[in-house]
């Protein structure tokens, strides 16, 4: 099942397959510029005749073996959730040296259960109605349905040998900024379910980042009464540096990356304070 809101070439491309000539692709178009992951993923699997629905994004390459390996621990587990292996895609390694390439690496099973590598029983979504399609934005709405069939009673297992390659997506500054906008949304998410602060540092910061460039601000702040605060520009400063490793070239990279780096992470602090105000919870 491929449920897309494409036009033209694309939409084409998905309707004219040969695997959709023969029967294997089940194409489901929508109105163009109407789709939303939620959306689209529950009219998929209410499509779908078979009793085990297996998600994957549009952003990734599952394995050849990787249906085969989901289905068989799935065999053994029912009435469960089954979460596989994703890692970066190896034939776009090169892209990570941008400096705002986006990936994505999980090591199942993680509460996050994110779609581009997950299984679930039809009869568990039946039981919660699917996604939840009124959340606000795109962002953890796939964690949301996990939290939900798991207060059901079913468990989150791994299939370990269920791989599932992510792009590795190249942004230019702007673009990377804009990204980010949807994340003030996962304030939302951890309103409904806080047990997902076990994940955050110290129960507040998204990520690693935000904590350290916290600390800097502050220590911008302070340096003129205090120049010792000037120290906690040194956790985000040298995070970043050796972002991509400690021998000199990349260390060298790291630092001509900086101001850029500032810029995405202050923005993408701001947008999580912005989420915070606006569903009266503090997550950073």
């Amino acid at each position: 099942m491929v449920v897309h809101d494409y036009e033209g070439d694309d939409a084409q491309l998905v309707d004219e397959h040969p695997l959709a000539q023969d029967g294997r692709l089940r194409p489901l178009r929508i109105e163009p510029g109407t789709g939303r992951p939620s959306v689209q993923r529950n009219l998929g699997w209410r499509a779908a005749r078979a009793p085990f629905i297996a998600f994957v994004d549009d952003d990734c390459r599952p394995d050849p073996r990787w249906l085969e390996s989901l289905l068989g621990v799935a065999r053994e587990h029912p009435r469960d959730i089954v979460q596989g292996t994703t890692r970066p895609d190896p034939f776009e390694a090169a892209v990570n040296a941008s400096p705002h390439a986006r990936t994505l690496s999980i090591t199942p099973p993680h509460d996050f259960a994110q779609t581009c590598n997950i299984g679930y029983p039809v009869e568990l979504l039946e039981q919660v109605d699917g996604f939840d399609e009124s959340m606000p934005a795109p962002a953890g709405e796939d964690t949301d349905l996990a939290l939900r069939v798991r207060a059901a009673g079913a468990d989150l297992v791994a299939a370990p040998d269920a791989l599932v390659y992510h792009a590795v997506e190249e942004y230019a500054l702007p673009a990377a900024i804009r990204l980010n906008f949807k994340w003030r949304h996962l304030a939302f998410v951890i309103k409904r379910h806080p047990e997902l602060r076990r994940h955050f540092k110290h129960r507040i910061f998204w990520r690693r980042t935000h904590r350290d460039l916290a600390l800097l601000l502050l220590g911008a702040v302070l340096a003129r009464r205090l120049p010792g605060a000037l120290l906690l520009v040194a956790p985000w400063t040298y995070r970043r540096i050796t972002r991509r490793g400690r021998h000199r070239n990349a260390m060298a990279a790291g630092v001509l990356e900086l101001p850029g780096a500032l810029v995405v992470d202050t923005l993408e602090l701001a947008t999580m304070c912005w989420g915070s105000v606006t569903y009266r919870t503090l997550v950073l």
